[in-house]
């Protein structure tokens, strides 16, 4: 891992382990622990904070070879490992409380049997056992070397069984999911959501940490799953709106008094101060992670060297040295005022932070110089008693080893050269040279800008918690002060709609009669339905089952029967007309301005679903009942007759063929006239027609649903 990964690594790490125990201090606040509602997610927001903590000492730490070092790195790699267990308990044993809707006791552990009858999912036990037997391991691994070890350096390794703490850290996860999704139903939907996001943070960590080591993908992924609770739990108001409880159901919310408004302005303001700090920090934060990736390009910058160095100079940022080579000088035999030799030059960078990127070099010659095709990691030319050498370019021909090569990292050499012919007595130890140089600064290296940095990430992290704390708790007050005066208006209006609505207690009629008797007593209801349904069902001998049963039995159970059936004909918008023995009528399309296709398909699906909540019945009742169910479509005549004890009723030839559909019927089959398959055989399948005589109506073509 090179130090630019490390130290984001690092600052990651602190930062949610900031965030982490900042949320458990939080929650803690103002509240005994033991009675705390949010008691669990404390433990675990503290347990999360500790673990990544420690993380972030064991990669500082890692391979420091002194005695501090050699135990903190020891310690924290051996907390790491037990807290991602106890994080993964602590979240099934969260979990079970949303499941069995109350706060736990964490004694039940001692005793599965009996915790198991009360209620507490099984899950919650073989979880406990998979993270006590993983920490009892981490333990003897100590020890053995079992799941990982240190070399003489200091530097953290796999053993071979590291697989093995990797189960034993998968299981448990897989195990509480699966405890989620098998008492799904015991959960509202965002809990249920809330609590199935968690674990496939660390679970997605482990699978990346398998593939991709060196940073710590599983821990990463517990504080996002700890930061995910949190918010999830300001999201369904479990923070200090919870009253504290010792027993009973733990999601009752218990709202304070509401703020006053010099009190929500002060809140605001506060909010409003993180909001700044926040961007501010946010800005400041984003421009250092671009530096540290780029750089600060530096402008171009001269050194003048009188007097050439032998060798290089280190309190100088950049030194260069241009020596001849004693082993390597020849005389040329047609001129001998002239020889030959190899020239060795250096340029070194004695810059901790700093590339020399473009390099430029000159110096001072006699005539008659001349240089060899040939020379290396420098392009070279002679101009009126000076040597030029510059970084090869793209475009030169020696640039063999790319433009990136000759590039001098910190702390670096470039070593560059030619044969050169001069004349007799020439040495560039006398010579000027000119370096120019442009460089590029990478301030990670810099113990000022890393402090910089990090002071920066955790006031990024502390404004961005405080400011969406404050602004879910300002939302949360503010949707309580709503809650409260919609809750005196509605009460107001209840009262004087109760007012109007008693002289009606005692009548039986639907919504909208109701409405027109009580904004006029003596109004006459009497309507023409066009586009109604209507159904008719019968229980198939019902004298004959209740024969012999006595007449609790009977009321009970026709009172069962139909209540789901009420509760359905209520549900879908269907209008029950009344019970007359055991028969039951109901009808659709009486209010409104429906298309006739609606009315009856909304009819057919009601005898259908009658149907279901007959067998619904008979599976749990000791009296079985069937039904036979009749259904027709067209205009009829609807109305309330007399003064006391009125009642809503419908007539009309619609009415009576319903009535004939069902008495000619079948047993749990639905039995419909040709007007209501004509509206309803795009949406429905019927059987073949059936002509039977109706009485009064002669033969007529009907139908069975299909």
């Amino acid at each position: 891992m090179n130090d630019t990964v490390k130290l984001i690594n690092i600052v990651i790490l602190l930062g949610l382990a900031f965030f982490c125990l900042q949320v458990g201090v939080f929650l803690f606040t103002g509240h005994k622990l033991k009675n705390n509602s949010r008691r669990t997610l404390i433990l675990l927001q503290f347990a999360t904070g500790l673990l990544l903590a420690f993380d972030a000492c064991a990669y500082i730490f890692r391979g420091n070879a002194g005695q501090v070092g050699f135990y903190i790195c020891r310690v924290s790699n051996f907390m790491v490992f037990a807290l991602n267990y106890v994080n993964t308990f602590l979240f099934c044993f969260y979990s079970a409380e949303f499941i069995k809707a109350d706060l736990l006791d964490f004694k039940i552990l001692r005793s599965p049997r009996a915790s198991v009858k009360s209620g507490v999912p099984a899950h919650l036990f073989a979880v406990f056992f998979f993270c006590l037997l993983g920490i009892v391991l981490t333990i003897i691994s100590q020890p053995t070397n079992l799941f990982y070890y240190f070399d003489e350096e200091g530097f953290y390794h796999r053993s071979s069984l590291y697989s093995l703490s990797v189960v034993l850290g998968l299981l448990p996860g897989l195990i509480s999911l699966a405890m989620i999704f098998q008492s799904k139903k015991n959960l509202t939907q965002n809990v249920f959501v809330s609590l199935v996001i968690y674990p496939l943070f660390p679970i997605l960590g482990i699978f990346f940490a398998l593939v991709a080591y060196g940073i710590s993908w599983i821990d990463f992924g517990y504080g996002i799953g700890a930061l995910h609770l949190f918010y999830s739990s300001i999201k369904l108001m479990e923070l200090e709106f919870y009253k504290d409880k010792e027993a009973g159901f733990r999601l009752g919310p218990s709202y304070k008094q509401a703020l006053t408004v010099p009190e929500m302005k002060k809140r605001l303001a506060k909010s409003h101060f993180w909001q700044v700090i926040c961007a501010v920090s946010g800005g400041l934060l984003a421009v250092f992670v671009i530096l540290s990736f780029t750089g600060i390009s530096i402008p171009e910058r001269t050194e003048v060297i009188h007097t050439p160095y032998v060798q290089n100079l280190k309190s100088k940022p950049v030194c260069v040295t241009f020596l001849r080579d004693s082993e390597k000088v020849w005389f040329v035999d047609e001129d001998p005022m002239i020889f030959g030799a190899q020239f060795n030059g250096v340029l070194y960078n004695n810059m901790k932070a700093t590339i020399i990127t473009d390099w430029k070099i000159t110096i001072d010659i006699p005539d008659h110089c001349s240089i060899d095709p040939g020379p290396w990691n420098g392009n070279f030319s002679l101009t009126e008693n000076t040597l030029k050498i510059r970084k090869p370019q793209l475009t030169d021909k020696e640039n063999i080893h790319g433009v990136d090569f000759y590039r001098v990292n910190p702390l670096k050499t470039l070593g560059f050269g030619c044969i050169m012919y001069a004349p007799k007595g020439f040495s560039p130890l006398y010579s000027k040279i000119v370096l120019t140089y442009e460089s590029v600064l990478k301030p990670l290296s810099y113990l000022g800008f890393d402090i910089v940095f990090v002071l920066l990430a955790i006031l990024f992290i502390v404004s961005v918690t405080v400011s969406l704390t404050e602004g879910k708790l300002i939302r949360v007050e503010e949707e309580n002060r709503k809650l409260e005066d919609t809750v005196k208006e509605r009460t107001k209006e209840l009262r004087e709609e109760k007012n109007r609505s008693e002289a009606l207690l005692l009548n039986i009629l639907p919504e909208e009669i109701a409405k027109r008797l009580a904004m006029d007593k003596n109004a006459k209801i009497a309507d023409k339905i066009e586009n109604a349904s209507v159904l008719f069902a019968d229980i198939v001998g019902f004298t004959k089952i209740t024969s012999g049963l006595d007449a609790n039995t009977v009321v009970g159970a026709l009172n069962a029967l139909y209540s789901r059936i009420d509760e359905r004909a209520k549900r879908e918008g269907i209008e029950k007309i009344k019970t007359i023995g055991d028969s039951y009528m109901a009808a659709s399309g009486l209010f409104g301005n429906d298309p006739a296709q609606k009315n009856a398909l909304a009819i057919i699906n009601f005898a259908r679903g009658m149907l279901k909540d007959i067998d619904d019945f008979n599976a749990t009742s000791e009296v079985k009942l069937f039904m036979r169910i009749g259904i027709n479509s067209g205009s009829l005549i609807a109305g309330v007759i007399g003064k006391t004890k009125f009642v809503y009723d419908i007539w009309g030839d619609t009415v009576n063929v319903a009535s004939r559909m069902e008495s000619s019927g079948q047993t749990s089959k639905i039995h419909v006239s040709e007007q209501t398959m004509a509206l309803t055989k795009d949406a429905v399948e019927y059987s073949d027609p059936v002509e039977m005589e109706i009485k009064g109506k002669g033969v007529m073509k009907t139908y069975f649903l299909g």
